[in-house]
């Protein structure tokens, strides 16, 4: 992530913030690639978690290897111990991990947990608020969901549900929703449908003080993504900009393992199966849509695949009813050796990483515009597994499987 404005000595800086697999949250200078300071956690594993940014532009919050997350000043990296800080997010950091991004909003901290690659139990997947102002925290746990306090080993005979997407608790944007939340489940057991309390394999809204789950959604063939390891929580909610003549005017999409991309009413989710549209894909979906309203009012969604980028555009008929329309699809951008980065929008341009070089598109066309792999760009990236770019004041950014950080201007 990237803050503005941030003091070191007597001048002013963007910062860079990055946390690295093992843990350790760096400060960078975003102009000269200075490191400016570090936090190191110690813990069992690692993590793919990225930090966020307090509201007040002078503190993040960086996820830890230890189970905790850290408050910490954006310009020095001191820890800042108050409001709940360091919160616990996790009783079983040896196999239970905070895989996605943290999120803040509504005056809350989100973060997820999932299972470590190779799917070791004890864990169960829940989602943790911490209220900024009073450091209380929320937990909502996707099994066993009467059970409010953090799991442990044993709370619940029912296992995984992970939540590791790479877009993590996602935040409702439209004020009709109260800043509701939304996460995505794993493989894990259901059983919400008989009145159990169980949701693996489902997409789950709930309140933003996470007191209240207000809908959910799982697939019909729930029980064979369960037993094939096909999660529906490879990829997080996907927020559409809201549709005033459909009528679904909120709509969301959900992808998964399965290679199906289903649109969904965010508004009313449908419980068991009641898809607005199922879409095949080429491949099970890992990364995050990006979403772009173009210049005539239309929303696109934008998907990364390991060797392909598909675009989609929203259109809605004189009955109201909404259906997402393919566009273009572009095979010859590059690839990736694992299951394709989460592409970015930018004044009209997709920016993708694959492994070797970073790709501008035309979000119209997916013509490509230029690519760090071109002599003029300088240098290009490494290898990509789950790094993905930013774009932030005509700058790209984007890390490597090689512990590299590149940055590209516009000159």
């Amino acid at each position: 992530i990237l803050l503005q404005h941030i003091r070191v000595g007597r001048f002013y800086h963007p910062m860079l913030f990055q946390t690295t697999l093992s843990g350790e949250t760096l400060g960078i200078d975003a102009i000269s690639g200075r490191i400016i300071w570090h936090f190191a956690t110690h813990g069992p594993h690692y993590t793919h978690s990225t930090p966020a940014a307090d509201p007040s532009g002078k503190a993040i919050y960086a996820p830890g290897i230890d189970g905790k997350v850290h408050k910490l000043s954006a310009a020095t990296g001191r820890e800042l111990t108050s409001s709940g800080f360091p919160a616990r997010i996790t009783r079983i950091p040896d196999t239970e991990a905070d895989e996605s991004p943290l999120n803040v909003a509504n005056g809350y901290l989100y973060a997820a947990t999932s299972g470590y690659d190779g799917d070791a139990e004890p864990y169960d997947g829940h989602v943790v608020s911490v209220n900024l102002a009073s450091g209380k925290a929320t937990v909502f746990n996707s099994l066993c969901d009467r059970h409010r306090g953090l799991p442990g080993p044993h709370t619940c005979k029912q296992q995984r549900s992970g939540i590791w997407a790479r877009g993590g608790a996602v935040v409702d944007p439209d004020s009709s929703m109260d800043g509701r939340i939304y996460a995505a489940t794993g493989n894990g057991d259901f059983n919400a449908d008989k009145g159990g309390n169980n949701y693996g394999d489902s997409v789950l809204s709930l309140s933003a003080d996470l007191s209240s789950l207000l809908g959910s959604y799982t697939p019909t063939d729930y029980k064979g993504l369960q037993d094939g390891d096909v999660d529906l929580g490879s990829t997080s909610p996907t927020i559409l900009p809201a549709q005033s003549s459909s009528q679904t005017p909120l709509l969301l999409v959900q992808g998964g393992k399965d290679s199906v991309l289903k649109l969904l009413n965010r508004a009313a989710l449908p419980g068991v199966g009641g898809e607005l549209q199922l879409i095949d894909l080429p491949n099970g979906l890992f990364s995050t849509p990006a979403v772009w309203t173009d210049a005539s009012n239309k929303a696109w969604i934008f998907l990364g695949f390991s060797d392909v980028v598909e675009a989609y555009r929203l259109e809605t008929n004189g009955s109201g009813v909404s259906q997402l329309v393919g566009i273009w699809q572009n095979g010859g951008a590059g690839s990736t050796s694992g299951e394709g980065t989460s592409p970015v929008v930018a004044n009209g341009i997709l920016f993708v990483a694959f492994d070797g070089a970073i790709v501008a598109l035309n979000a119209m066309t997916g013509n490509e515009l230029w690519s760090s792999a071109m002599p003029s760009a300088g240098k290009t990236i490494g290898s990509v597994h789950w790094q993905s770019p930013i774009v932030v004041n005509g700058w790209v950014y984007c890390s490597d499987q090689s512990g590299d950080l590149t940055a590209y201007a516009l000159h």
